[in-house]
């Protein structure tokens, strides 16, 4: 029994982390936006960064000298980097249509991602670094000590869907922490995560100011741009696929 739920209780953690650490900067966040917005913008990155010390000081209490499993930054090839980028991009049109197919056929209310409250930069930078150290840094490593490595990486990236609240995302946001998941295993690095996390939320951001919801009877401009995205990551993986790109992404290996 205790072998089934290794890890179980660690990973439910993480939601709790995420939502304590930046409590205080939080309600200052909301307090300053009313008057001052870009003061709030600040504060509500702030606010996800805090996650980061919180959750290496929790990474010293259980390690030690070990604390730095929390944050593995080995380094990484140019290829796997562009990779990364290129699968984000091709996946963000099948994220986008799974949400909007949930939420219309199986009538799943839209719910806001609580995370928006932090702002832009809370989005676009806060909340990849801190979510990346908090789930593939310090989750992933804990988890797989205490229930193998497919178990840390099916919990996290479950514990990531459930962190954003959203029903109708949770099928799109649990493949993307997959495979960011996976890049952190195979590669020993949380750099492919933090950049395919940054250019996920950048350019949802940015497709959200066109539509918050795209529709295909009401917003084909929209779907247009985001099929556009997808074709041209899948475009840029077919042409990556040469013998010397695709030799370096097979010899993706963990190095720590």
């Amino acid at each position: 029994m205790n072998q089934a739920f290794a890890g179980v209780g660690a990973a439910l953690g993480l939601v709790v982390w995420l939502n304590l650490f930046p409590i205080p900067l939080m309600i200052a966040s909301t307090i300053a936006h009313k008057s001052h917005p870009w003061l709030g913008v600040c504060l509500g990155a702030l606010a996800m960064l805090t996650v980061v010390p919180g959750i290496l000081r929790v990474a010293k209490s259980a390690w030690g000298k070990d604390w730095r499993k929390a944050l593995p930054l080995a380094p990484v090839t140019p290829g796997v980097l562009v990779w990364t980028v290129l699968c984000v991009l091709a996946l963000l049109p099948v994220v986008v249509a799974w949400a909007w197919s949930l939420e219309r056929t199986v009538g799943l209310p839209h719910v806001s991602d609580p995370l928006a409250s932090v702002g832009v930069l809370g989005v676009v930078l806060g909340a990849p670094i801190a979510e990346e150290v908090l789930f593939r840094g310090y989750g992933l490593a804990r988890i797989r000590e205490l229930g193998g490595e497919r178990r840390a990486l099916l919990l996290t990236a479950l514990m990531f869907a459930l962190a954003h609240g959203s029903w109708a995302k949770l099928p799109g946001t649990f493949v993307l922490g997959l495979l960011l998941g996976w890049l952190v295993l195979r590669t020993g690095s949380l750099w492919p995560a933090f950049l395919g996390h940054f250019i996920n939320n950048s350019v949802v951001l940015a497709l959200g100011r066109l539509n918050p919801m795209p529709s295909f009877d009401q917003a084909k401009g929209s779907w247009m741009v985001i099929l556009l995205v997808g074709a041209a990551g899948l475009v840029g993986l077919a042409m990556l696929w040469s013998p010397q790109v695709r030799g370096r992404i097979r010899g993706l290996s963990a190095s720590t």
